[in-house]
């Protein structure tokens, strides 16, 4: 098959390579800067494919724009989808309504909505904010107070991890049901109106998408606050008007393992292929 990816991180440039090694044709879009595989060719222009790859999340950081922190300049996603060839399969990252509206022509498939990608991709998350949270504390994660923000997927392996290494491991979510289930799996549970609870924490991870912490006040200054989910999170300004340590990595997969998240992404798209009739 001839596949065009476009845009996205070291993840697709990975991804690229295991196509390759499968037997597929790859051109690649808004890489520029990426060191490509050998036996995938670069484009300069959107070109037509039995299947187009879009960065996970697709949109950048500045809405209406591709992900795409290895091209050589900014890229409106719209005018990207555009130039795809009506009734293309293709699949990306964080699909919002407003995006599958403008992509009506083309088969878009949500490779994060997928299960098999989603639980796996939280164990990479996860494992690699344990090794980011290692590299960034001055004492060992042992008997270290970690409150881990959220109890999906992700909070979920998460908390579990760091409780594997010892780890004073309490999760603070809104919902009832997730406090009474880290707590029936030998962890700590907060609210996150007990405030009074803050100051014992050594490091803060959240991986909700929302803002659950209702202030920063209270935490010490040697607290590290590290960022897994997109905003609005833990306050960015709030952290450092109070001079705590903020760290954001969103797109952690990316970045720890790319290998591993890009074997994710592969599975996620040869399952879509398959029910598509590709074989």
């Amino acid at each position: 098959m001839n596949f065009l990816i476009v845009g996205g991180d070291e993840r697709l440039v990975r991804l690229a390579g295991l196509l390759i090694d499968a037997g597929h044709s790859v051109h690649c879009y808004a890489l520029e800067k990426a060191k490509l595989p050998e036996g995938a060719k670069m484009s300069k222009t959107v070109e037509s494919a039995d299947c187009v790859v879009l960065p996970l999340p697709t949109e950048g950081r500045i809405s209406g724009t591709l992900n795409a922190p290895l091209a050589e300049k900014a890229h409106n996603l719209s005018e990207v989808l555009a130039a795809i060839a009506p009734d293309t399969l293709v699949c990306g990252g964080k699909i919002s309504p407003k995006l599958r509206e403008t992509a009506k022509h083309l088969r878009l498939r949500d490779i994060m909505t997928r299960p098999e990608f989603a639980v796996g991709n939280a164990n990479v998350t996860a494992e690699g904010a344990v090794s980011l949270l290692a590299e960034n504390l001055s004492s060992t994660i042992f008997d270290t107070n970690v409150l881990v923000v959220g109890y999906g997927r992700i909070g979920r392996l998460l908390a579990h991890k760091l409780r594997g290494l010892d780890a004073k491991t309490t999760v603070m979510s809104k919902n009832v049901e997730s406090r009474a289930l880290a707590e029936g799996m030998g962890l700590h549970a907060m609210k996150p109106t007990d405030t009074a609870l803050y100051a014992a924490f050594d490091a803060v991870i959240n991986t909700a998408p929302a803002a659950v912490i209702p202030t920063l006040e209270g935490f010490k200054k040697s607290c590290l606050m590290l960022e897994l989910a997109s905003a609005p999170g833990i306050d960015k300004r709030d952290a450092e008007r109070l001079g705590l340590r903020y760290i954001a990595a969103p797109g952690l997969p990316g970045r720890y393992a790319p290998a591993s998240a890009a074997g994710l992404i592969y599975s996620a798209i040869m399952s879509i292929l398959r029910e598509e009739g590709h074989e």
